[in-house]
């Protein structure tokens, strides 16, 4: 059993959800990366998160970065409850474990939603969560969850960190993080690597009760979220209420004519 499969699979025993230990279940055919061999590149084996990345996020910290859904006071969490109920039921209709989320443009908040929708969905206590910050030039995840990642996605890519080195755990029941850090340049060959293929491959076997969210760069920055979109079982693109053009998502969601666009999101709504 993979490394993060046997810690999703410890949440669930933690949180009393009954586990299946029957054989993966195999990929759908429409977009989904074949795993590139029979013997996984990634050293998945150990089961525990590391001490040093288990963090407890601080509540002032996640407001002051909108990060809302983990509160029990703050009405916005409603429009997150009732997207996780719409989205689980999608989801778990169409056997689909894995969404991904990206803008049009930069600052539309695809991050904070990203990170506000994976705890959203981690507090049903049948669906534990991965959120993967695959924004290699900016990511920003780990900052809206206080999390002190000195490595990332892009270290493990390139073959400088081990999975380990990358796996956080926020403090938040259900939920798993792996961070990213800034590359520096434009990496969008890795978003086409064997080694993130058998990942994601890794991912989609994931049991029902799982789920992978992957935060992706904007679609009109690069062509990042151009070459993962079509990786993932369904695609969300957020919309900034009020700054997001029509012709910007019209174009946005040509460029995403490969993928699995199931919807948008408007953020920063002003009622």
């Amino acid at each position: 059993m993979g490394r993060i499969e046997e810690a999703l699979r410890k949440a669930k025993v933690s949180r009393g959800v009954e586990v299946n230990e029957t054989a993966p279940q195999a990929l759908n055919d429409h977009a989904k990366p074949r795993a590139v061999s029979d013997t996984t590149p990634l050293d998945l084996r150990k089961s525990k998160i590391p001490s040093g990345h288990v963090f407890h996020a601080d509540k002032a910290m996640l407001r002051e970065q909108r990060i809302i859904a983990a509160s029990e006071h703050d009405e916005r969490v409603g429009s997150y409850r009732q997207l996780r109920t719409l989205l689980l039921k999608t989801m778990r209709d169409n056997d689909w474990s894995t969404l991904a989320i990206t803008s049009a443009h930069k600052g539309a908040g695809k991050s904070v939603t990203s990170t506000n929708l994976a705890i959203s969905l981690s507090r049903d206590v049948n669906t534990t969560v991965l959120l993967v910050d695959l924004d290699l030039n900016t990511p920003t995840v780990h900052e809206k969850l206080g999390l002190k990642a000195e490595q990332g996605l892009v270290d493990f890519l390139e073959g400088n960190a081990e999975l380990e080195d990358i796996v956080f755990d926020p403090g938040i029941d259900g939920l798993m993080v792996l961070a990213g850090r800034s590359a520096g340049k434009e990496m969008s060959e890795l978003l086409a690597s064997p080694k993130l293929q058998q990942l994601v491959a890794d991912l989609h076997r994931q049991d029902a009760t799982s789920v992978t969210i992957f935060d992706l760069p904007p679609l009109l920055r690069n062509d990042d979220a151009i070459l993962f979109a079509p990786y993932a079982d369904a695609v969300l693109v957020v919309v900034e209420d009020g700054v997001t053009t029509e012709k910007q998502l019209r174009h946005a969601l040509q460029l995403l004519d490969k993928a699995n666009v199931i919807g948008t999101i408007i953020n920063k709504a002003r009622y």
